[in-house]
């Protein structure tokens, strides 16, 4: 019984782990607030989130298009380099896969956390935790207004897909 255990236990963990993508590098494109494109696929941007297409925002209790801003804002950032990300967990049934990328040698995840137009995913990293706070202390991008988060925002719009 424990052995039998142990081996599935072993196969769920250890199985991910060797079907991992390899990296992807090449000129990335931004197809939304936190998913790019490289060559072809598309990847999500891990450890932290972005608003969503549809969500509204405000600054001083007026309409602002905050979507278009995160993705303006992920556009600048690409458009600086080369972009290289590696996978951190295989891709789900959808095909979605969540990476890690850098773009000179610095982190584009970071980044849009950095610049306020991204939160940070605790539930996949702590890393961009610091760069959060920065951000909302100065009133960085969407920290200049009021939104929800994007879990919130899609929970509260009963849309029940979440990330990978």
């Amino acid at each position: 019984m424990r052995a039998t255990l142990f081996a599935a236990l072993f196969a769920v963990f250890a199985a991910p782990a060797a079907s991992l993508a390899a990296d992807y590098t090449g000129v990335a494109k931004a197809v939304d607030a936190d998913v790019i494109e490289i060559g072809g696929k598309r990847i999500m941007l891990f450890g932290m989130e972005s608003v969503e297409r549809k969500q509204n925002c405000t600054i001083d209790g007026k309409p602002w298009e905050c979507w278009p801003a995160a993705v303006r804002q992920l556009e600048t950032l690409v458009s600086q380099g080369e972009t290289t990300c590696r996978p951190m967990r295989p891709p789900d049934r959808y095909g979605r896969e969540l990476a890690l990328c850098e773009i000179n040698g610095k982190s584009l995840n970071e980044a849009m956390v950095a610049s306020g137009f991204a939160v940070a995913r605790t539930d996949e990293t702590n890393d961009f935790v610091a760069a959060e706070q920065r951000a909302r202390e100065q009133k960085l991008g969407l920290w200049q207004g009021k939104f929800l988060k994007p879990w919130d925002f899609r929970l509260a719009a009963g849309i029940l897909v979440d990330r990978p």
